[in-house]
């Protein structure tokens, strides 16, 4: 088919591209036959329109619904998570209780509150207990190995003429201990020089 044939009455000689596309406008270019059957333009916008309403329509109601859940579920998640913090305040509060009681000070124990404190009182005051008896372990440890190292260390003083050398001696290495900020080793010289003197005093 030629353009003449195409266009039919409105063809003329010498048309141009655009007096073309007019003509062509108003044609149906389309074999309809090979198509099968149609839906108007008009009835297929009717039936999108109704459809998209329907699916926006359900998705609110999905989401109302889920909204709700996800709402009951968070509030739910925050009084869990309010709960296990107050459970775990108060450990923290009968934790501290326990090592000042011990004689402690909160700069010794701030450190191990992360390590014994938890959402349990019970298992807090416990690990707390445990983590007291390790440090009085220790101290005693320590208080002893200082001990048996000065009486290692300090010479028996001569009879008649050791009491002035001895005490100063004892001084010295307090007042040093002291420096240091080492009250365990102050406490063992000072026990130490008591045993002397009354020593030298029998």
């Amino acid at each position: 088919m030629n353009l003449k044939e195409l266009l039919g009455d409105v063809y003329k000689e010498g048309m141009t591209i655009e007096e073309i596309e007019v003509a062509l406008a108003d044609k149906d270019l389309v074999d309809r036959s090979s198509l099968g059957e149609m839906v108007s333009k008009k009835v297929f916008d009717k039936t999108a329109s109704e459809l998209a309403s329907v699916k926006k329509k359900l998705k609110e109601l999905e989401q109302n619904s889920m909204t709700a859940e996800q709402k009951l579920q968070q509030e739910m998640e925050e009084a869990q998570n309010l709960k296990k913090q107050y459970a775990k305040e108060l450990a923290k509060l009968k934790a501290k209780e326990i090592f000042v009681e011990s004689g402690l000070t909160e700069k010794d124990y701030t450190s191990l509150l992360d390590i014994v404190v938890s959402e349990d009182e019970e298992t807090t005051a416990n690990r707390a207990k445990a983590m007291i008896d390790v440090i009085n372990v220790q101290k005693q440890v320590v208080e002893k190995a200082v001990k048996e190292e000065l009486l290692k260390n300090v010479p028996k003083p001569p009879a008649g003429s050791g009491d002035k050398i001895g005490k100063v001696d004892y001084e010295k290495l307090i007042k040093e201990a002291q420096e240091r900020g080492d009250m365990v080793t102050v406490a063992a010289l000072i026990r130490q020089q008591q045993l002397v003197e009354k020593q030298q005093n029998e």
